[in-house]
């Protein structure tokens, strides 16, 4: 069953943290394979029906005052860690693609409050305009039978070249450097089995990207948020309504290098 926008029962419990400037650099700053964050943070949350547990997202950031052309430089990384061996089968009777995209930059605030953290940001209507806006355009690729690839990332890349305009939100909200997506699972109708991407970690982040002219400070303040699908794959059945569309949204901030902190968040 989907979730209606607005609609997020679990607690999120986010956990932040700054790695001690001591901690030894097993990472160089310039490999985008691995991050030595100057401050990670972690959000626990639910996204059923697949995922019995919950899910933990991480996103965490290293910095360079010298990066290209000498200018302040951040390194930024998210992955996300779930149990694969404890999904709902029974609810698999289409081709789905579950996929997670996540923005950085032009954006601060303190998430908090419903849909994990983000309405402590911009509000509850922002919310439900985002996720709505998101869906519809999920929507409309599986009605009209056009080819794409992940649907996520294929809406994504539509919204950033062309911006709709959204009712309480940031009117920068597509207005990114990066916007990166990745797809981490795949549910098959034929078999009712669902193919999970291996949990990351710093060792092995899912995305990672560089934002120029961004100090480490400055990367501090900034709301990563990171959008949940689970949507039809192409060549699927065409869905009813948007409705049909699993939709989160997650809110979360890393510390200032050399400070820590926690708290929930509805």
């Amino acid at each position: 069953m989907a979730r209606i926008s607005g609609m997020v029962s679990a607690v999120v419990l986010m956990l932040t943290m700054a790695v001690p400037s001591s901690a030894s650099q097993i990472c160089s700053f310039w490999d985008g394979g691995c991050l030595d964050a100057l401050a990670q943070t972690a959000a626990s949350f639910s996204f059923r029906p697949l995922f019995l547990d919950q899910l933990t997202l991480y996103y965490g950031y290293d910095a360079n005052s010298r990066g290209k052309g000498h200018e302040p430089m951040t390194k930024v990384s998210y992955w996300l860690n779930y149990q694969v061996h404890h999904i709902n089968n029974s609810i698999i009777d289409s081709n789905r693609t579950l996929e997670v995209a996540m923005r950085v930059g032009n954006l601060t605030g303190t998430p908090s409050g419903s849909n994990n953290g983000c309405d402590g940001v911009w509000g509850s209507q922002c919310s439900t305009n985002l996720k709505e806006e998101i869906q519809e355009a999920i929507y409309q690729l599986s009605v009209k039978g056009e080819y794409y690839d992940d649907p996520l990332n294929t809406v994504i890349s539509q919204l950033r070249l062309d911006p709709p305009y959204l009712r309480s939100c940031p009117p920068q909200f597509f207005d990114v450097q990066d916007f990166p997506v990745f797809e981490f699972a795949q549910e098959i109708d034929v078999d009712k089995s669902a193919k999970l991407q291996p949990s990351g970690s710093s060792g092995n982040p899912w995305k990672t990207w560089y934002i120029d002219n961004m100090s480490d400070h400055q990367q501090a303040e900034q709301v990563a948020v990171a959008i949940f699908s689970r949507g039809p794959s192409y060549n699927s059945l065409a869905l009813k309504n948007k409705e049909e569309i699993d939709l989160e949204l997650v809110c979360v901030q890393a510390p200032d290098s050399g400070s820590t902190s926690s708290h929930d968040a509805a």
